[in-house]
């Protein structure tokens, strides 16, 4: 555990922008948001900050996760794409014959008599693609992939976005299974590495996007897009895909739980995840810390 930084010195900060990643991050262990988050998000509104969950989720899903807010920012898939108020801000859509070449090795992976368990997931701006339509498989998807259709062949999904009948674009490519995602991570998108971004995104994923692709890139898109300077961006951090973020906001947290690249990247150490260490700097910074005067 990183030990967190006294308030003192990132207190009155002229905050514009709070870019913040979600698992281990925002969300405990347990994927509980933090108590009052409701109200924190009230008081930032009025306040003019924009806050921009940062993840690799859909960016659908992150929209989903905070309902009945409009005008919400999200920045979903690692980076690939950056929404605010159902208006896109950036997007980097991948070529079609590295898609359709990786619909190929993962349908090789996994078939015949050493095939292994998993499947690809297709990450369009407005849908996800599924070939597997079991229970198992699209349970495992859903939670991350809220808009996600079951079709039964990719590369028809392809053609169509090329021929203009499909309005969609696959923006990042995600492999899933329920075991260590190594193997099939290796034997599939591993291809890619010398040409694009990739990158094990979890226990049980691997992703691939538009090399120079993620979510520090996205937080300079959002910065253009909204007139605010780095000075004035807050990011915060726990795992390697927000490595990329601790350069584009002078108030750089990593997590307490953070892992030790990230911490040493950023300026300072929040509080863990499963402490609301978010919450609790977003307060500092708002002004909003009753008990920030006791630590001055």
């Amino acid at each position: 555990m990183n030990a967190p930084t006294n308030p003192a010195l990132y207190t009155g900060a002229d905050l514009r922008l709070a870019a913040v990643d979600m698992d281990g991050t925002l969300l405990d262990d347990d994927k509980n948001f933090p108590p009052g988050m409701d109200e924190l998000l009230d008081r930032m509104d009025e306040r003019g900050v924009t806050f921009a969950p940062a993840s690799g989720r859909q960016v659908w899903t992150l929209l989903d996760m905070f309902p009945g807010r409009p005008g919400m920012t999200a920045i979903g898939e690692n980076g690939a794409i950056v929404m605010r108020d159902g208006v896109e801000v950036s997007s980097s859509p991948l070529d079609a014959p590295t898609v359709r070449e990786a619909v190929r090795l993962v349908r090789e992976a996994t078939s015949g008599p050493d095939a292994i368990d998993g499947g690809l997931v297709m990450c369009g701006k407005k849908f996800a693609y599924v070939e597997r339509t079991d229970d198992e498989y699209v349970a495992g998807v859903m939670p991350y992939y809220h808009r996600t259709k079951r079709v039964d062949d990719q590369l028809d999904v392809i053609d169509a976005i090329e021929s203009g009948d499909l309005d969609d674009a696959i923006v990042k490519l995600a492999v899933y299974t329920p075991g260590p995602v190594a193997p099939l991570a290796q034997a599939t998108l591993a291809n890619f590495a010398h040409s694009h971004q990739y990158a094990i995104s979890g226990a049980n994923w691997a992703d691939l996007q538009v090399r120079g692709v993620d979510k520090g890139r996205a937080v300079r898109d959002l910065q253009r897009f909204l007139g605010v300077t780095r000075e004035q961006t807050a990011v915060f951090g726990d795992a390697g895909n927000d490595l990329s973020m601790m350069s584009e906001g002078d108030l750089s947290f990593a997590m307490a739980n953070a892992s030790p690249d990230v911490a040493e990247a950023a300026r300072f150490v929040a509080p863990s995840n499963n402490e609301a260490g978010v919450a609790q700097v977003l307060r500092v910074l708002l002004g909003d810390d009753p008990l920030v005067k006791d630590r001055l």
